[in-house]
């Protein structure tokens, strides 16, 4: 019974592909065409030459076992090409599903998105996202160690009065920009810097996906399937190209967009978020004032769950994702 119904949901997806076509599905097949594409079709000319080779040899030295192997294997050759077909419904549905949330969320809060436009893939959404919290989070960091230095320098003047004969008299003018100084130095190590570390890591982690999943994982993938001793690891194979390609962008998809819309929640929190050593001394007549100021304890805070909750989350999914898969692969074979 489940077999037919992994089959049906297969075809489904394939159609869906051919009679939907729209931009982003266009894309989504023209990926195969293109230059990451050409190590998939490297791939399956071999795996059809392994299939016509082995069919020639039993029919040459009358071994229906080679024959049966490579009819076994011409099924799996088709089997695998329609999941590559129904790769761009999956991109289909994910797509529609991005369009249909940002169409949503930005009309709610009137509102346009920074990176998203109709049309676009989520890998160029999730990486221009990635980019722009990267440059944030750098910013930060950058004058954060300049606010240090700065209330770190000032609070060493001083004035000093010598009386001749007598004695002299020295008296600090700024002694209390060191904590000032202190506490940019605390946010600054404390969360700004591993955010920063981390956001750098999760931004290379997704240009190497973006650029290599399709170039390389899926090729290995199909050539593994060829053979039975390791078609279980091709399987397992294109289960993480399915996550890795599709499903990690939709996350940072959905995740950074929240990260976006985080500000116009800001003047309901302002009174708790705004900081007089911060904001300059404004939260008592103008604690709004802090939602305007990019230094703000709120643009810090918001690098926070991107930084280190988001990510977990979305590796946590990415493992759910590959164990049902795993299971779903094994039962078509």
């Amino acid at each position: 019974m489940m077999i037919p119904i992994c089959r049906i949901i297969i075809a489904v997806l394939f159609l869906t592909a051919v009679v939907f076509p729209g931009s982003c599905i266009n894309n989504a097949t023209e990926i195969v065409l293109s230059e990451e594409g050409v190590n998939i079709v490297a791939a399956i000319m071999l795996t059809v030459l392994v299939i016509a080779g082995t069919y020639m040899l039993g029919n040459v030295i009358s071994d229906p076992k080679y024959i049966v192997f490579a009819k076994d294997e011409l099924y799996h050759l088709g089997f695998s090409l329609l999941m590559l077909v129904a790769f761009s419904g999956i991109v289909l549905f994910t797509c529609s599903t991005m369009s249909m949330f940002y169409e949503s969320i930005f009309t709610h809060f009137d509102a346009e998105s920074t990176c998203y436009n109709a049309g676009s893939q989520m890998n160029s959404v999730s990486m221009c996202y990635m980019n722009m919290i990267d440059r944030d989070s750098k910013r930060l960091a950058e004058r954060y160690i300049d606010n240090y230095i700065g209330y770190l320098m000032d609070s060493t003047f001083s004035y000093s009065i010598q009386i001749p004969l007598f004695n002299a008299y020295t008296v600090s003018g700024g002694a209390y920009k060191r904590i000032i100084s202190n506490q940019y130095d605390m946010i600054l190590n404390t969360f700004i810097v591993p955010s920063l570390m981390s956001i750098s890591m999760q931004k290379l982690a997704l240009r190497f996906i973006t650029d290599n999943t399709v170039r390389w994982i899926l090729p290995v993938a199909f050539v593994l399937r060829v053979f039975p001793p390791t078609r279980q690891m091709g399987n397992i194979m294109i289960a993480l190209a399915l996550g890795l390609y599709i499903l990690v962008p939709f996350m940072y998809v959905f995740t950074l967009t929240m990260y976006e819309l985080v500000m116009y929640d800001c003047e309901e929190y302002a009174h708790v978020a705004c900081d007089n050593t911060i904001d300059s001394y404004g939260c008592s007549d103008d604690p709004i004032a802090t939602c305007t100021n990019p230094n703000s304890f709120w643009n810090v805070a918001r690098l926070i769950p991107q930084a280190f909750f988001l990510p977990n989350l979305t590796i946590a999914v990415l493992i759910t994702f590959l164990s049902g898969m795993n299971k779903a692969m094994k039962v078509l074979g």
